[in-house]
Parts: structure tokens; C-alpha cells; sequence
């Protein structure tokens, strides 16, 4: 009776053991899982981080394009008359010079 009872004790003993070393086992590979996850989202913030740094570049690299596209689009839409329909009653270029003269710039020619 007495080996049955060291038998039994020794047992549970061993089933204890066991279930620790299960329960450690698996605090491991969770801890395993949280890194990984924890260095995923790094890695994701980081991608993001740079993804938006390179879309930024990529529109501060576009604008002058964009820029010069537009303007060339507006100077279609502004095509200049004939140089003879310029030279109208209302045109600046029908005033006679001396007129067009600034008038800082008349006291500095009279001296």
C-alpha cells in the first residue's frame, strides 16, 4: 500500500511538472508572437512613414512640371492679336512716349 501511495503522490508530482513546463512552453512562444507582431508594426509604421515622405517628394518634384504645364495651357488661351490691333485708340502703345514717362523719373531728366 505504501508504493501505491508513493506512486500516486510521484505521479502527480510528474503531472504538475508537466503542465508547468506546458504552461511555460506556451508563455514562450506567446511572448515569440507579441516580438513579431510588436516588429511588424514597426516595420508598418516605418513603410508608412516613408510612404508618405515619398509621395510628398513626389509632389514637390511634380509641381514645377505641373506649374509650367498650366502656364503653357493659360499662354494658349491668351494668344496675343496682330501687332497692328495692338496699336488701337485705347492701346498704351497709341499714347505718345513722353507721356508714358514715370513721374519719379521726370524730376531726375529735368536736372
Amino acid at each position: 500500500m505504501k508504493h501505491a501511495m508513493y506512486f500516486r503522490f510521484g505521479a502527480a508530482i510528474v503531472l504538475i511538472v508537466v503542465v508547468s513546463v506546458i504552461g511555460v512552453a506556451l508563455e514562450k512562444q506567446s511572448l515569440t508572437y507579441r516580438r513579431a507582431i510588436s516588429r511588424q508594426r514597426y516595420r508598418m509604421d516605418v513603410l508608412v512613414e516613408q510612404y508618405a515622405q515619398m509621395r510628398l517628394q513626389a509632389q514637390r518634384l511634380g509641381a514645377p512640371a505641373r506649374t509650367i504645364k498650366s502656364l503653357e495651357e493659360q499662354r494658349g488661351d491668351m494668344k496675343k492679336p496682330p501687332r497692328s490691333a495692338q496699336a488701337g485708340p485705347t492701346s498704351p502703345l497709341a499714347i505718345p512716349r513722353t507721356s508714358l514717362a514715370l513721374p519719379h523719373l521726370k524730376n531726375i531728366s529735368a536736372r
